[in-house]
C-alpha cells in the first residue's frame, strides 16, 4: 500500500504545469477539454500529460513500484 504522504511529496516535486493539469483532472473533476483551455495549453499536448504525470508519481513512490 502506498502512503498518502509519499504520493504528495511526488506530487509536489513535479513540475508546476504537471501540477496544473493533474490537479484539476483528478482532484476537481474537470473534463480534458476544460483543463486544456484553462492551462493554455494545445489539445495534442494536455491529454498525454496525466498519463506521463501519473507514470513518474509511480516512480517515484518507493511503495508503488
Amino acid at each position: 500500500m502506498v502512503g498518502r504522504e509519499s504520493v504528495e511529496e511526488a506530487v509536489r516535486r513535479l513540475p508546476s504545469r504537471e501540477r496544473a493539469v493533474l490537479h484539476p483532472r483528478f482532484f476537481e473533476d474537470w473534463s480534458q477539454s476544460r483543463v486544456v483551455r484553462r492551462t493554455g495549453g494545445s489539445r495534442t499536448h494536455v491529454p498525454p500529460l496525466p498519463t506521463r504525470t501519473c507514470a513518474r508519481v509511480r516512480h517515484e513512490t518507493p511503495a508503488a513500484r
